[in-house]
């Protein structure tokens, strides 16, 4: 089945499907200011809403008016999710993205895959790392600033102008700073209106369930984290960074289920780093999770190097999907010892989706688009089955290794 339309697409809508009040700052005061319940239009074509209780006024993507009467769509449309590798931001791959004028400017090193991302339906991005609020104070994993991420915020301007819809942000990384971590992080984020899940800048926040309209379907996105770069997890507010515990992501795909989301996908920062195998909490809580009647598709990050795609009762678990964007390699200077070959390798995972008989949105297919990192050339992310024809020197042999690793790794099953 062909992985999605081959051309830019409008941005789903989106809401918060506890509250209906909109995620960004500006957005929500001109609805108070105008006391307005509406999708306002804004950046990149995005939209949020901000219903009244018990409002079921939505906006499809395209911006048009439509009205959710809780029936069946009778026009149903298939539509394809992409979910991506982590992205780490580490000196040299800022170094590579640095402007020449004090800034940074990340979007050249995502171009050589960005029609695989803005073409997709609902694409998916992994944000391991934390954003500075000022760029003054910025920290990139090394021995020297504790192992602390503290990325260019530029980094938020650049997911969303290749054509990310929305972020999972529950890492390890995601309180290295403390609170001021998840403060900036949002900051920058809203700032540029890309929508995230799993931190929360308030207590209030932390209980929102935010819904994604992807042409005439409701989508619920969720996203946890295993632990907390060494911090006890006791520490850490769960209303600040999303903690993965099953009783909690079960309970809050049941809330998702029953706030009108049709399909589920929840997002988990897990396993072993550097290690294709499944660990223990993989290979239990993953089957226990997907088993559940309100969740659909699970996909996982962490491990920075790509890990197995199992199917239970036709539904995917992608355990995890490599690096999209980072400094690790076994050629680099800073990694020789710990970062295998597989490090560079990652993987744009295609899941289409589409109603069954009995009317339940589940995925049809599976595409892999493996992906490559040029660490020490221009740290562009490459896509191995289409390689830039001009513009960088690439070995065409080592990208076709590195894909048919990738592949052979997630081993994606037919779907049933």
């Amino acid at each position: 089945m062909t992985p999605g339309p081959q051309r830019p697409r409008p941005r789903p809508a989106v809401r918060d499907a506890a509250t209906g009040q909109v995620g960004w700052v500006l957005t929500a005061a001109l609805t108070a200011v105008m006391g307005l319940s509406l999708w306002s239009s804004f950046g990149n074509g995005s939209a949020a809403s901000s219903p009244v209780d018990g409002d079921t006024e939505t906006s499809s993507a395209d911006g048009t008016d439509a009205v959710d009467d809780g029936l069946v769509n009778d026009v149903d449309e298939s539509f394809v999710i992409s979910v991506s590798g982590d992205i780490l931001i580490h000196r040299r791959v800022a170094e590579a993205a640095a402007d020449g004028a004090g800034g940074y400017d990340f979007v050249p090193l995502f171009e050589p895959v960005r029609s695989l991302i803005e073409t997709r339906d609902f694409a998916i991005c992994h944000l391991e790392v934390p954003l500075s609020g000022t760029n003054a104070d910025l920290a990139f994993g090394e021995s020297a600033d504790g192992g602390a991420f503290r990325s260019p915020n530029q980094l938020a301007d650049a997911l969303r102008t290749v054509g990310f819809d929305t972020c999972s942000v529950a890492s390890n990384h995601a309180y290295d700073s403390g609170e001021s971590s998840v403060l900036n992080t949002v900051e920058q984020l809203n700032r540029v209106g890309l929508p995230h899940v799993g931190i929360s800048a308030t207590d209030d926040t932390a209980s929102r369930l935010w819904q994604f309209r992807v042409k005439n379907h409701t989508i619920g996105h969720l996203s946890y984290t295993y632990g907390l770069n060494g911090r006890d997890p006791g520490t850490v507010p769960t209303t600040r960074v999303a903690q993965i515990d099953e009783a909690t992501i079960l309970a809050d795909a049941t809330r998702h289920r029953a706030a009108g989301s049709e399909f589920v996908i929840v997002s988990l920062h897990w396993g072993d780093e550097f290690v294709t195998g499944l660990n223990t909490q993989q290979a239990t809580l993953g089957q226990t999770l997907i088993e559940s009647p309100d969740i659909d598709l699970i996909v996982g990050h962490h491990a920075h190097v790509p890990q197995p795609v199992l199917a239970f009762g036709g539904e995917y678990v992608a355990y995890g999907l490599g690096n999209l964007l980072s400094n690790q390699s076994s050629s680099a200077p800073e990694c020789p010892n710990l970062c295998p070959l597989e490090s560079q390798d990652g993987v744009l995972l295609d899941f289409v989706v589409d109603r069954n008989d009995a009317g339940q949105l589940t995925v049809v297919d599976a595409v892999a688009n493996p992906t490559w990192v040029d660490v020490g050339g221009t740290w562009k992310v490459i896509a191995t089955d289409a390689p830039p024809l001009v513009g960088a020197e690439l070995d065409t042999q080592l990208l076709a290794e590195s894909g048919a690793r990738t592949r052979a790794t997630l081993a994606i099953p037919a779907p049933s």
